[in-house]
C-alpha cells in the first residue's frame, strides 16, 4: 500500500515585490510540520516539490528538521506538475473582468492600492479577487486562455500523482493549494467544474492524505495543520 502526504507550501510573502518566497512565519510553519512528521514517525521513500521557489522552500523548512536529527530523507525531485497555475492566466482573466464588472474593478484598485502600501488587508483583498478569477476560469467564461484553459490545468495537474512509482510506499509532495484542489477533486471522481468547492480553503503548509488502491489514489484526510497548535500560526493567504 503506498501513501501521498500532499502539503501546501507555507505562507508565501503576499505583501512584498516577491510573492514566490516564504515569510518568516513561512518558514516556520514548514519547521513545525517536519517535527510533526518526526514525532509521528513518518518517513518518506521520495520527496516531489514543484518548481516555484516557495513550494522548494517549504521542502527546505521540512528537510531540515529531520537532517538536524540526522533523519534520512530522500532529495527532493521537481516536477512542474505540481506548480501553482501560471500568473499569466489571473492577470489576464482579471484584466477582462475589471473591464466587464466595476465592482470587481473597485476591488481590484483596493488590493493594488494595499499591496503597494504593504498593508495586511492586501491579503484579503486577493482571496476575495482569486475565488472570483477562479469561478471564470474554471466555467471558461472567457473562452481560450493563455497559457491554458482549467480543463488543460486539470490534465497538466493529474500527471504528477501518476508519475509517483508504485513501488513507493510513502511519499511526500508539496504543492500550492490550486493542485492539491484538483488532486481532491480527481480522488473523489467529481467533475473538474465542482473542483473550486475545495480551493477556497486550503491552509498553508497544511497536509493532506491519499492512499493509492488499484492505481487510484483515495482520499484519506484534508486540509490538516496537526502541526500548527497555537491557531495564530495558521494562514490561508
Amino acid at each position: 500500500m503506498s501513501y501521498l502526504y500532499l502539503v501546501r507550501h507555507g505562507q508565501a510573502d503576499r505583501l512584498g515585490k516577491n510573492y514566490d518566497q516564504l515569510t518568516e512565519l513561512g518558514w516556520k510553519q514548514a519547521n513545525l510540520l517536519g517535527e510533526y512528521f518526526k514525532l509521528q514517525r513518518i518517513e518518506f521513500d521520495s520527496v516531489y516539490t514543484g518548481t516555484l521557489n516557495r513550494q522548494k522552500q517549504t521542502a527546505d523548512g521540512i528537510i531540515k528538521s529531520f537532517t538536524n536529527d540526522q533523519f534520512c530523507i530522500p532529495d527532493p525531485i521537481e516536477n512542474s506538475a505540481w506548480d501553482e497555475f501560471d500568473s499569466r492566466m489571473w492577470l489576464g482573466i482579471a484584466a477582462k473582468i475589471r473591464n466587464a464588472n466595476p465592482s470587481f474593478a473597485k476591488l481590484y484598485e483596493s488590493y493594488k492600492n494595499a499591496w503597494e502600501e504593504g498593508k495586511e488587508e492586501t491579503r484579503h483583498y486577493f482571496q476575495e479577487l482569486i475565488q472570483l478569477v477562479l469561478a471564470d476560469w474554471v466555467n471558461g467564461v472567457w473562452g481560450s486562455i493563455e497559457p491554458y484553459t482549467f480543463e488543460e490545468y486539470v490534465e497538466k495537474v493529474s500527471k504528477g500523482p501518476l508519475q509517483i512509482p508504485a513501488d513507493v510506499k510513502s511519499t511526500l509532495v508539496i504543492s500550492s493549494s490550486t493542485p492539491i484542489a484538483i488532486m481532491m477533486g480527481l480522488a473523489c471522481k467529481m467533475n473538474y467544474k465542482e473542483f473550486p468547492i475545495f480551493m477556497k480553503s486550503i491552509l498553508n503548509s497544511s497536509l493532506s492524505v491519499f492512499r493509492r488502491e488499484n492505481h487510484h489514489w483515495e482520499p484519506v484526510s484534508w486540509n490538516g495543520t496537526p502541526h500548527l497548535q497555537n491557531p495564530d500560526l495558521i494562514t490561508i493567504v
